[in-house]
């Protein structure tokens, strides 16, 4: 008759190191399963950040002059209300960071340099880099995307003005939620044909 043997019990501090050592291992399979969007979002916020912060001194060494940036734009938001029909011009007053853009001479909205689409600008371009792709599609299409982007806040702007003038009421709305959605969702859309068209290819 076969005598049972009893091993003895693992000391506490033995499972204890076991159980260091699976959740030592479960932490690098997590980091091996999502370090490709680990890296994305370090890359991303590296870029995003770096962006804003020189951008961010570039307006401030302007004091309380409008940055030529934004003067740019919306010099040529005012070309393209001239090109539809409308007396638009602009004025600097020199007293605030912004450019007036007039009417017969009136002013219906002030441009600061939060419209000039330069912070969404850095977020298209963040993504880009930060996304996997080769470096000369990423910068051909960067350059493509960043056009668009330009192009497409004249519309905004011009818009803007429309709805300042016609709509007075309704330019808070149309400002702070609406055409900022439409131009975010448009960055987006940008985003959604590099991903699907270039960047993999």
């Amino acid at each position: 008759m076969s005598k049972q043997i009893n091993l003895p019990d693992r000391s506490p501090e033995a499972k204890a190191s076991d159980d260091g050592t699976q959740a030592g291992k479960s932490t690098n399979q997590l980091f091996t399963e999502y370090k490709p969007a680990i890296l994305f979002l370090l890359r991303f916020l590296g870029i995003y950040v770096l962006g804003n912060v020189l951008y961010g001194l570039w307006i401030v060494s302007y004091g309380t002059v409008a940055d030529p940036f934004t003067q740019l734009v919306t010099s040529n938001s005012a070309s393209l209300l001239t090109f539809i029909g409308y007396d638009a011009s602009t004025f600097i007053s020199g007293l605030a960071p912004n450019v007036s853009l007039q009417l017969a001479g009136k002013t219906v909205v002030n441009v600061y340099e939060g419209c000039n689409a330069i912070n969404v600008s850095i977020l298209f371009v963040a993504f880009l880099f930060a996304y996997k792709g080769s470096f000369k599609k990423t910068l051909l299409f960067s350059g493509i995307g960043l056009v668009a982007i330009y192009l497409f806040n004249l519309l905004r702007i011009a818009g803007l003005f429309l709805v300042a003038k016609f709509f007075p009421d309704q330019l808070y709305l149309m400002h702070k939620f609406i055409f900022t959605g439409i131009i975010y969702a448009f960055v987006f859309g940008l985003w959604f044909v590099w991903v699907k068209r270039y960047a993999n290819q």
